[in-house]
């Protein structure tokens, strides 16, 4: 279960998280910045602020992202957004095949493969499904907003 999950966590804004089981990690810091091509153009990402994973019983793990912040830009024009991120990630791996995850507040989400291929930044609750090599198989469903930041940097 481990291994899926951080192959999500590798599509949550390229978070990179520490293996093993915790009950109640503390946030670590997450100042990053790597390269995206979902667009369909470069796109720069850097992400500041505090990362936090913790692995449930049952197949399910939570991470968080207290006082995190981030920054996209267009690398061929120079076009950037920048968001608040401090939403919380649910993640439900009890089927070996599958990842239900639902994001609760506002999150930056990377899409690599599936129906919505692409970066989105998500407010409210929105609910998809990834399967175990982190594609999407399920787009994004419930009451929250989604908006496509690749076209807001093109």
């Amino acid at each position: 279960m481990m291994k899926k999950i951080l192959v999500f966590a590798a599509v949550l804004l390229g978070l990179v998280v520490g293996g093993g089981p915790v009950a109640a990690a503390p946030p670590e810091p997450a100042d990053t910045t790597f390269f995206n091509n979902d667009c369909g153009f470069r796109v720069k990402i850097t992400v500041t602020g505090g990362s936090g994973f913790n692995e449930l019983p049952g197949g399910a793990a939570i991470i968080t992202a207290p006082n995190q912040r981030v920054t996209l830009t267009n690398v061929k024009t120079g076009e950037s957004v920048s968001f608040v991120i401090t939403g919380a990630t649910h993640i439900d791996a009890s089927d070996p095949d599958l990842l239900v995850v639902t994001s609760t507040g506002n999150n930056v989400l990377i899409v690599p493969e599936g129906p919505t291929e692409g970066l989105f930044f998500t407010q409210g609750t929105v609910t998809f499904v990834l399967d175990d090599k982190g594609r999407q198989v399920s787009a994004f469903e419930g009451p929250g907003k989604v908006t496509d930041i690749c076209a807001l940097l093109t």
